[in-house]
């Protein structure tokens, strides 16, 4: 199927007439929510959810713990990470938190009137490391949020895995830790639909289901949410074409290199097929990198070959960092995941 696309209120402002409640704050993930439980997979956490209004003219800003001060709170569409209209997604700096609970309300105001509030509050734990190997089996699982964090988008968790529930720019989910570097992660992917890659939003040409590695978090930039994507280590995407014909992987890091598949390794997939996906990152002797990527039919053996492989020999040496599942532009459920530790370093030929 392809898809087309309470704390307390300020001081300076009253309390609103029943009548003047034109303003509904939806949470994706509860109003309490937990980080740091297992380890921190970012720089940062992340509360995401939309804003439904009729009024015009109205702001809308958040305020962390006992302080006044306003931080802005951007409504989608934004054209890349939020989706809707309405939609938002507060990113805090974990050095922001303080240990056990914090709490963020968020406000929606018209001149002096609040419109809407609700609160939320976070449970953060500073002191966990994330543990190698790691695995997620989603039918044991009731919150998403006790086995990986959401950065982007709005999912569900299904009898087969987890799904998006919005088909945009990069919807993605995190686990690991900032201090991780070799390492091999596998999931499952199926692809349900998906948008097809046109120039320009929501695609900007290309839809695909992705795992990336050595991951800190969005770099800081003048948005809010922050939207530069990179530094990271690198991003494997398997890309979609129309009709699911001459797909092929992609693996590059924004930044400092690229690489993509030659076109007689293009193939085919089916849609409603579940196949195995895995990315492996490994520091080579040289002090190179190395990711290697394979999809495959998941009623059958895992092939020995990669599909393809690309070396970073840039000089900047990333510290390490943790996975992501990304969709973008796509409807697709991943399985559960395993992800396991690889020795240290590698020579060309391992």
């Amino acid at each position: 199927m392809v898809l087309i696309p309470s704390v307390f209120l300020l001081l300076c402002c009253k309390e609103p007439d029943t009548k003047d409640q034109v303003a509904t704050i939806s949470l994706w993930y509860g109003t309490e929510q937990s980080f740091g439980n297992i380890g921190h997979p970012q720089a940062q956490i992340n509360v995401l959810g939309n804003i439904q209004t009729d009024s015009v003219g109205i702001t809308t800003y958040y305020m962390l713990n006992d302080t006044q001060e306003k931080h802005v709170l951007t409504l989608g569409s934004d054209l890349h990470r939020l989706a809707a209209h309405g939609d938002f997604n507060i990113e805090i700096y974990r050095d922001r938190l303080k240990k056990g609970k914090n709490l963020v309300s968020i406000y929606v105001a018209k001149d002096k009137t609040v419109l809407a509030s609700k609160e939320i509050t976070l449970n953060y734990n500073p002191e966990t490391e994330w543990p190698l190997p790691y695995s997620v089996n989603w039918a044991k699982v009731k919150d998403i949020l006790d086995v990986v964090q959401v950065v982007d988008g709005h999912w569900k968790i299904t009898p087969q895995g987890i799904r998006t529930q919005d088909v945009y720019y990069d919807r993605v989910l995190a686990m690991g830790d900032t201090s991780w570097r070799n390492y091999e992660v596998t999931t499952t992917v199926t692809f349900h639909g998906y948008t097809p890659p046109e120039e320009g939003p929501p695609t900007y040409n290309v839809s695909h289901a992705a795992l990336a590695t050595l991951w800190p978090g969005h770099d800081k930039d003048s948005l809010q949410p922050n939207r530069k994507w990179h530094p990271l280590g690198a991003t494997a995407e398997f890309r979609i074409t129309d009709g699911y014909k001459d797909c092929r992987w992609r693996i590059f890091d924004g930044d400092n290199f690229y690489a993509e598949q030659k076109e007689d390794k293009y193939r085919n997939i089916e849609e409603g097929l579940p196949y195995k996906m895995k990315h492996r990152v490994q520091d080579l002797t040289d002090n190179s990198v190395r990711y290697s990527v394979k999809l495959w039919d998941a009623s059958r053996e895992e092939p020995e070959e990669w599909d393809f492989q690309a070396i970073e020999t840039s000089k900047t040496k990333h510290l390490g960092g943790s996975c992501l599942l990304i969709a973008h532009n796509t409807d697709v459920t991943f399985g559960n995941v395993d992800i396991i530790p690889l020795k240290e370093m590698a020579t060309l030929v391992d």
